[in-house]
């Protein structure tokens, strides 16, 4: 009788082999997902935290605080000395990408009533995280 010599690997074995490399792909796609959902909470937290630093700028040079969000957008693309010369930061805190400002005390229009608070907070919705990052002031 003729002895069969094997060559190459058996079904079963290329099976295991496959289902380990799922298994670390799995592991690494957990992984990678959550790194992600890290990076996306450090930028919101980042923005806000740059937006405080603006708005505390915008109450030293007029004594209040913005009344809306579109009044400290246009301070912030403002590049004169008088502006904020922030563009970049103006086009992320806007409400499409999760950002709102609100100025208090309600109804202030810092013409009647200045404006001497605010509240800044990113949706958590918009980058992942678990719970709104607001600043108050």
């Amino acid at each position: 009788m003729k002895k069969l010599s094997s060559k190459g690997f058996t079904l079963i074995e290329l099976l295991i082999v496959i289902i380990i490399i799922g298994i670390l792909a799995a592991i690494a796609f957990v992984a990678y997902s959550g790194s992600q959902t890290k990076a996306h909470q450090a930028d919101a937290q980042s923005s806000v935290e740059e937006a405080r630093n603006k708005l505390g700028e915008y109450n030293a040079d007029n004594g209040y605080y913005p009344d809306t969000q579109s009044t400290f957008t246009t301070w912030l693309n403002d590049t004169t000395s008088n502006g904020g010369d922030s563009p970049s930061l103006s086009t992320t805190l806007t409400t499409a990408n999760g950002y709102t400002y609100t100025a208090s005390p309600s109804g202030c229009d810092n013409s009647t009533t200045n404006c001497t608070g605010y509240t800044i907070t990113a949706d958590h919705t918009k980058f992942g995280g678990s719970s709104d990052i607001t600043a108050t002031n």
